[in-house]
């Protein structure tokens, strides 16, 4: 009885065993595409950021173009004029338009050293995230290789389980189901030295003796498991 017991204690352990291991490689699956995610937002942000940075430049260079055309027909005719008072009031025309020339440049300056960086940075980013699929396309497909095979395995072992506790008798079995199901997950401890295996209470003299005949099945008090002989 014990025996069978212990039998299906190893068949839950790989059970378990097989889904803690699913689970660990569900859980990098899920962080390597949450990584690829994260990547590619950062990506499409730069992408976002250069378009704007066009834009900027676009219209920077659309005002340089006008300021050098205002520029250039203030300049044509103060050449035209000959009354000074005009002559000053135009010059100061010419002043100004060069001004605003001239800060409209540096603008565009600006914008075109900024979009640059924006295309550094989008460029990096793709190459971040070329990078990343490179990796993980290797990783995934061990991962589901691995994953296929536990599967394989959990059903297996599933199978042999159930087989297995059939075996056994309903009122030993429902007890073993109860206790790996309440406070642990380790159904059966040994007897070792007096105490519980699991806990190490002390067990009574006569209890102790009851388990080593093994004429009927005994949980520990303290902890809940069942306990056997030691073997």
């Amino acid at each position: 009885m014990v025996e069978e017991l212990l039998g299906l204690q190893e068949m839950d352990a790989e059970i378990a065993s097989c889904r803690k291991e699913l689970r660990e490689l569900e859980a990098e699956r899920s962080e390597w595409e949450d990584r690829i995610a994260e990547l590619e937002r950062r990506e499409r942000e730069a992408a976002g950021k250069l378009a704007s940075g066009d834009a900027s430049m676009r219209a920077a260079e659309r005002t340089v173009n006008a300021g050098r055309a205002t520029l250039k027909r203030l300049q044509q005719r103060a050449q035209e004029i000959h009354n000074m008072r005009e002559h000053l009031a135009s010059r100061a025309e010419v002043d100004a338009a060069r001004q605003n020339l001239d800060v409209a440049e540096t603008s565009l300056l600006d914008a075109m050293q900024e979009q640059e960086r924006a295309r550094v940075d989008r460029d990096a980013a793709a190459a971040a995230v070329a990078d990343a699929k490179s990796a993980a396309a290797e990783r995934l497909a061990e991962i589901r290789a691995r994953h296929d095979e536990l599967s394989d395995r959990l059903a297996v072992e599933r199978d042999r389980r159930e087989n297995r506790a059939l075996r056994i008798d309903e009122s030993v079995r429902t007890l073993y189901d109860r206790v790996r199901g309440g406070r642990t997950t380790r159904a059966l401890a040994p007897l070792v030295d007096g105490v519980c295996g699991s806990c190490y209470t002390s067990i009574p003299l006569q209890r102790q003796a009851e388990i080593r005949a093994g004429r009927a099945l005994y949980v520990c008090e303290a902890c809940g498991v069942i306990l056997h002989a030691e073997r």
